[in-house]
């Protein structure tokens, strides 16, 4: 009897189930900077979080808190200080091969600093094609005109320079060229907020039809609440290059456990708002090179006592068997209630 060849990625059907562990885990990652005088700047702390095959995981918070450099460590970009970044269990070190390095792709948040402006879009593609050697020499144009057509552009834009194009467009070429490498995760780092309002639709329409196509692993990063609430699944937090808070969107945006998530949600503009409502926090975030001591969130926020200045809380499970993170020592609380008390009347339509 001839000996049976496993197929890649399927899973037995005699024995005990394997459980599918994540597609891409992020373990402890931090991520420092010496600045002036010696100082250290702590960009990345300690940050965790795992995201499925096929899933959309939303990272948002504050400038600076830390979203981009955690994506340039997924990437390669940036080689962590600590920690280590999985892609299907295996450890991804500094000096990555180049399956590793098409695996995981980047889509930048300005499309025309991030494209050659001296290369047609034909030319960009197909070089990629050509030197991953994914397709024979015969099939570059036809597999160039496939990707236009996946991103929504037509054949003849093949000919074209980024700066005869849009700003949508030029988006939408940039995600062409991630694509073109075949990756298994693409990073998303605040890919339209350089567009206009009504050229942002579009772009989002078109990463939540490849993310149903294709099966892509998407983290989308984002300071628009409302479009990480309408393309992830699963939400992280950070603030000063910590996660705050983790869970899946409807836990997150209906019931957030860390008064920071839920200062955001405040802070969004509601469609139907009449009247000025007053932010829950106040201030500007600290400087990463002198973090306070305890939670680093204590100075800002409204509901915390002197435990939170001597001790850091844990991110932990708000409830016992829930995937729900918050990294506050009142976690059990609903912020929602309690900032209600102190400013009523603010709607809930986000």
């Amino acid at each position: 009897m001839p000996e049976t060849v496993p197929v890649p990625g399927a899973v037995p059907t005699t024995g005990t189930a394997v459980r599918p562990g994540p597609l891409l885990e992020l373990d402890k990652i931090s991520v420092s900077f010496v600045v002036e005088h010696g100082r250290v700047l702590r960009a990345v702390d300690s940050v965790s979080f795992q995201v499925g095959k096929g899933q959309v995981l939303g990272l948002v918070g504050e400038s600076g808190c830390g979203k981009t450099t955690v994506a340039k460590c997924v990437v390669g970009q940036i080689t962590p200080s600590s920690g280590v970044v999985r892609l299907e269990g295996r450890e991804l070190g500094p000096k990555r091969t180049t399956e590793e390095r098409r695996a995981l792709q980047m889509v930048f948040q300005d499309p025309y600093s991030s494209l050659n402006p001296r290369m047609s879009v034909r030319h960009v593609l197909s070089e990629l094609l050509r030197v991953h050697r994914l397709v024979p020499p015969g099939g570059i144009e036809d597999r160039c005109r496939e990707l236009m057509g996946l991103v929504g552009l037509p054949p003849d834009a093949l000919g074209g320079l980024p700066g005869q194009f849009s700003g949508g467009q030029r988006q939408r070429i940039a995600i062409a060229r991630a694509l073109a490498v075949e990756p298994r995760v693409i990073i998303a780092d605040e890919p339209v907020s350089a567009l206009d309002v009504s050229v942002q639709a579009t772009v989002l329409r078109l990463f939540e039809d490849l993310g149903s196509r294709l099966g892509l692993t998407i983290v989308f990063i984002s300071h628009n609440l409302a479009v990480v609430r309408h393309l992830s699944s699963r939400v992280v937090v950070m603030y000063l290059g910590r996660v705050v808070e983790e869970g899946n969107r409807e836990s997150v945006f209906s019931d957030p456990r860390h008064p920071y998530t839920h200062a955001l949600l405040e802070a969004a503009p509601r469609l139907h708002q009449t009247e000025l409502v007053q932010p829950v926090v106040k201030g500007e975030p600290p400087s990463p090179i002198d973090i306070p001591t305890g939670c680093s969130f204590h100075p800002r926020c409204p509901r915390a006592e002197d435990l939170c200045c001597r001790e850091r809380p844990p991110l932990e499970q708000v409830d016992i068997g829930e995937s729900h993170l918050a990294a506050c020592h009142f976690r059990k609380e609903r912020f929602a209630d309690f900032a209600r008390q102190a400013s009523p009347g603010r709607s809930e339509d986000l």
